[in-house]
């Protein structure tokens, strides 16, 4: 299980073809979550996976991307 530093969250707004919102919040339902936490989940998957979070969540530091 990902482990990740609680933070106060933020709110963030976006706009999505509905297609894409219905079918998101399909693979949210499957994986028992809801939209926004998926959203986070894969914001944050593909963060860590380009460098741009480390595995504790965290920016890395300045001038290295891991």
């Amino acid at each position: 299980m990902d482990t990740m530093i609680q933070r106060r969250s933020t709110q963030f707004n976006m706009r999505m073809d509905p297609v894409l919102k219905d079918a998101a919040e399909k693979a949210a339902a499957d994986d028992r979550r809801s939209l926004s936490s998926l959203v986070e989940k894969l914001l944050t998957d593909y963060c860590r996976e380009r460098g741009f979070l480390d595995t504790e969540g965290r920016l890395p530091k300045k001038g290295r991307r891991s």
